[in-house]
């Protein structure tokens, strides 16, 4: 992990008891985190780094399908990880913490999402190993 003090903070649906927050100390627990889930099978969980407002990273999951986006500053709307079947049609609701609903062109799997879960903390940047959508 690339200098300075990493944390991850994660919210389950609506009246779950599934929140938190902490320091991570390397991959092995940023994967452990990642794995967590309220008892619907949700959760949503930011990224970013301790002391700083901007970058950080939002990784939602529901029924095991990922949405990820990328805020690089304040007034940005960002960016949206392009899913791995981006023609798929239809909307997915997370409905971990903030509750919203995503086109189903946009999710990607578990073993994406903690890919580039890694590299953001190791560049500070959007990864650069996968397609995003500029919004």
């Amino acid at each position: 992990m690339s200098g300075g003090e990493w944390k991850i903070h994660w919210d389950g649906g609506w009246n779950s008891g599934f929140r938190g927050e902490t320091v991570l100390s390397g991959a092995a627990e940023l994967a452990a985190v990642l794995a967590g889930r309220d008892p619907n099978g949700n959760a949503e969980f930011t990224l970013y780094l301790a002391g700083r407002e901007y970058p950080f990273m939002v990784l939602a999951v529901a029924n095991d399908r990922w949405y990820v986006h990328f805020f690089p500053e304040a007034n940005e709307a960002g960016a949206s990880v392009v899913g791995d079947n981006p023609t798929a049609t239809g909307v997915t609701r997370m409905p971990a913490g903030s509750n919203i609903a995503v086109e189903n062109a946009s999710l990607i799997d578990a073993s994406v999402a903690l890919r580039l879960a890694a590299e953001f903390m190791q560049s500070r940047q959007r990864p650069v190993s996968a397609e995003w959508f500029d919004l």
